[in-house]
């Protein structure tokens, strides 16, 4: 994509030298989604993030001379979200509170301990071996990670619901149900660990300041704070295809065409 023949109307004599898609912002606050690019001409540095939403369009825009640059400042990383963290934490003791009285349902309707443990036996190696097949940062991981926590916990406590009966108490129960509970727990703390690293994300940053001494007219903001819902707080740079090749190209690319012209706008052209 070049901006400059696409969303940006050029200056006299202005011609494109290099756009990347350096960002990618995604709010399921604000319902937007789109990638950001980064454009620079032989007049201009450009930013620019166009996204669409239920609630209409929404535009980020800024831009700086060339000639005023003065220096960069760039983040590319990861960051620990409490939000992700939290919220995956929630869906995932949603789901184990809804299926450990499925299972134990199941139980009662089956007439068949045996039937019921090959079964539920079944559902936990699903979602242990589901866990493994899905991406790291899939939130999948830590939920069926979940099944398998309250697949064990149903067995656990069917053992256990079974030797305090009268049956159990008269001798003739199965084997205690704590070494599921135990397995369970381990369980539990591999799902805490899938959330953990579910909530590891990506972010950018970049700073394009100019000679006006503190103004800093390109800011592509990195997280903010935890608790912010504000628009311009509520979206968050993540790392898009071209941002690792911008960051090295970037400020060689700005520094040529200040100092060389019209041999440096060449110069990368033909790149």
């Amino acid at each position: 994509m070049d901006l400059l023949n696409t969303n940006i109307t050029p200056a006299d004599g202005e011609q494109s030298v290099r756009t990347y898609c350096c960002t990618y912002y995604k709010s399921k606050f604000l319902g937007i989604q789109t990638n950001g690019y980064l454009g620079v001409t032989n007049k201009r540095v450009i930013y620019q993030a166009v996204g669409s939403s239920t609630g209409g369009k929404s535009v980020i825009q800024s831009e700086v001379p060339i000639a005023d640059v003065s220096g960069l400042t760039s983040f590319k990383g990861i960051y620990f979200s409490l939000l992700h963290l939290l919220g995956v934490i929630l869906l995932t003791g949603i789901i184990i509170s809804i299926l450990i009285p499925v299972i134990g349902f199941m139980a009662v309707l089956l007439e068949s301990y045996t039937a019921f443990q090959v079964i539920t036996w079944l559902i936990v190696a699903a979602g242990l071996a589901g866990s493994f097949l899905v991406p790291v940062k899939s939130i999948w991981r830590p939920v069926l990670a979940g099944v398998a926590v309250a697949g064990l916990v149903a067995l656990g406590g069917g053992q256990l619901i079974s030797n305090f009966s009268l049956w159990g108490l008269l001798g003739g129960g199965r084997s205690s149900g704590g070494w599921q509970l135990i397995l369970a727990l381990f369980a539990a703390i591999y799902a805490l660990l899938c959330a953990f690293w579910y909530a590891r994300r990506p972010t950018f940053a970049l700073e394009i300041n100019s000679k006006g001494g503190a103004s800093t007219p390109i800011s592509i903001s990195s997280v903010s704070g935890i608790l912010s819902i504000s628009a311009s707080k509520s979206l968050n740079a993540e790392p898009a295809q071209d941002a690792e090749t911008m960051l090295k190209e970037l400020g060689a690319l700005i520094l040529d065409i200040q100092m060389l012209g019209d041999y440096g706008i060449d110069k990368w052209k033909s790149q």
